[in-house]
């Protein structure tokens, strides 16, 4: 059991830590669990569930 506690605390932190660095990248939150990257003028959004320094020319809305 607190092995299991201890998984979950290590998957919630790295989750976050995830988060506070899209959002240095320029990610824009929309809702808990939701970040929109606006990289070009094209319109096309792509929807990802890892964000990472790569997509940066892209529209991407990233559900944690």
């Amino acid at each position: 059991m607190i092995q299991l506690a201890h998984i979950c605390i290590e998957t919630d932190f790295l989750r976050e830590l995830a988060q506070i660095e899209a959002e240095s990248m320029g990610w824009i939150p929309l809702d808990e669990g939701a970040y929109l990257h606006l990289g070009s003028e094209d319109g096309v959004v792509e929807i990802v569930g890892l964000a990472d320094a790569g997509m940066a020319r892209a529209n991407v809305l990233w559900i944690v």
